[in-house]
């Protein structure tokens, strides 16, 4: 059986997010990049300390003790999720270096897909990662190490 997770933290960590990428892009190459860093900080540090997770930080202590938003504990699966957190946040700090090397058409792109990706998990409980890794692990493409019990 699947741990228990609090969806609505992830939820809030999710649009989070994509609402820092959306608005470091609506800033332009100059400022924006610096929103793409510090989403993939808190993706990617968060993913591996908790308390570098701001916003589900923010969620915990004052968001739901507050009832500004509703907990919500759902049975799932974190293996995928947790290296899409990885691979998403040093994906938008490359963006991020990208922007910043004069490179906007090969940074803003990478940057918004993976803003895309985590609209779908958020809006529609849709992985992307989780997806691809299901297929490829039935195709039989998928590594040992990656694949779910």
């Amino acid at each position: 059986m699947a741990q228990l997770f609090d969806v609505t933290a992830r939820k809030v960590h999710q649009w989070t997010m994509a609402v820092l990428v959306v608005a470091g892009f609506l800033l332009g190459d100059r400022f924006g990049p610096a929103l793409l860093v510090l989403a993939g900080a808190i993706m990617f540090f968060g993913r591996f300390w908790w308390p570098a997770d701001v916003v589900r930080q923010l969620t915990w202590r004052v968001l739901e003790p507050r009832h500004i938003v509703r907990r919500r504990e759902r049975a799932e699966d974190h293996a995928t999720r947790r290296i899409a957190r990885t691979v998403g946040g040093v994906a938008w700090i490359v963006a991020a270096a990208l922007v910043w090397a004069g490179l906007p058409l090969a940074g803003w792109p990478l940057a918004l897909l993976i803003a895309l990706m985590v609209v779908l998990d958020a809006a529609f409980d849709f992985c992307v990662l989780c997806f691809a890794f299901l297929h490829l692990g039935r195709a039989g493409l998928l590594p040992a190490s990656l694949k779910h019990p």
